[in-house]
């Protein structure tokens, strides 16, 4: 818990993903779907893929290797009251690159259970300070 809401997180181990778009369209697929599980109403999905968030707000399907991935997150978006795509530097998505970093390190798939890791949760606050600032 926080000034700005609850931090909730979850990572997840993606094996033979070696296109960083796929990779990135696969996070924001993930936190759709944890979004959903957390009964959210409304939602903000942050990326500094400016490719994945572009390819998520078409309606339409198209050629690129992750169609089939950002057709489904669109789909996702629709089971939510509100949900908004920005694309922002990797600066200002500090948290979520923080996130990944230890996911890995500890090997954790899943919710973290044992808490936020403290530089996740340093580094979430610094993300919503920033935003409220942009706002």
């Amino acid at each position: 818990e926080s000034d700005f809401g609850k931090i909730s997180v979850e990572t997840y181990l993606f094996a033979d993903i070696v296109d960083a778009f796929v990779a990135e369209a696969r996070a924001c697929e993930r936190a759709l779907i944890f979004a959903r599980s957390m009964c959210s109403r409304r939602l903000i999905v942050e990326g500094d893929s400016l490719t994945v968030i572009k390819n998520i707000q078409k309606k339409g399907n198209d050629n690129s290797v992750i169609s089939s991935i950002t057709h489904h997150i669109y789909n996702l978006g629709l089971s939510f009251e509100t949900v908004s795509y920005l694309a922002v530097p990797r600066e200002a998505n500090e948290a979520a690159h923080t996130l990944a970093l230890e996911g890995k390190k500890q090997k954790v798939c899943g919710s973290w259970v044992q808490g936020v890791p403290a530089s996740v949760r340093l580094a979430a606050l610094k993300d919503c300070s920033a935003w409220f600032q942009r706002s």
